[in-house]
């Protein structure tokens, strides 16, 4: 069995018959293909060692004693662990705080670490109500991470937003006395700014549940404990 080689224009292809390759061809053969691969595998290698000599020479190898593993005290398990309590401690909270789980809908009142009260209470629904008349919309959710508690009002009155009224399919009103609800809030109010309140509800039955605009409801005795033992400037985690 041979190939056709074309050797000159305007001649008869010529057949070269190819010999079956013996022990020795196939020696050579494999000895070339690694003196290939090794040829192409030092010239990617010196290429990378010009890019890469400035990195290398740029960082020292540590000495001896860095290598060297901590020993007496440092070395300690017990107390490093002990370090790392201290320091963790040291980023707790101090004081009273709140801390809001939006998922299981319960707030923990919390002094010094050590729990407090542990209560029901109800968060944002996440609902999106639309304005009909401009399309401006509104999202119901609790807000998440840290904030403030920036007052605290017994008997708060609520100045009831547009979206209050055009949830009951009403136009707001213009006159801002039409606007006060006396009773909505329950008892007291802790206000944690941009509108959002930790207060009390008429809708006991509903604590638990996801059903506010963003506000944290809680129950009657519930509230009036975290009302008496938060002071202004105390931390809400909400998560």
């Amino acid at each position: 069995m041979g190939v056709q080689v074309s050797v000159r224009p305007g001649r008869p292809p010529m057949a070269i018959p190819l010999r079956p390759l013996g022990d020795r061809g196939r020696r050579w053969r494999r000895w070339a293909r690694a003196a290939g691969f090794v040829a192409v595998a030092l010239l990617v290698a010196s290429a990378a060692l010009a890019l890469l000599g400035g990195a290398y020479r740029a960082t020292p190898f540590p000495a001896a004693a860095e290598l060297r593993p901590p020993s007496g005290a440092a070395a300690d398990p017990q107390r490093q662990a002990q370090r790392a309590w201290a320091r963790l401690q040291g980023l707790a909270p101090r004081g009273a705080y709140i801390v809001v789980d939006t998922y299981r809908n319960k707030l923990r009142l919390y002094r010094d670490g050590a729990l407090v009260r542990d209560a029901l209470c109800s968060t944002g629904s996440g609902i999106v109500l639309r304005d009909p008349r401009n399309g401006r919309q509104w999202v119901f959710d609790t807000p998440m991470g840290e904030r403030r508690i920036q007052r605290k009002v017994k008997n708060p009155i609520w100045a009831k937003p547009d979206w209050a009224f055009i949830e009951e399919g009403f136009v707001p009103p213009q006159s801002a006395r039409e606007r006060f609800d006396d009773f909505s809030l329950g008892d007291y109010g802790l206000y944690m700014g941009d509108g959002y309140i930790i207060h009390g509800t008429i809708f006991q039955t509903l604590l638990g549940q996801r059903v506010t605009h963003g506000c944290v409801r809680l129950g009657d005795a519930d509230l009036e404990l975290v009302y008496r033992t938060v002071p202004v400037g105390s931390r809400v985690y909400l998560y």
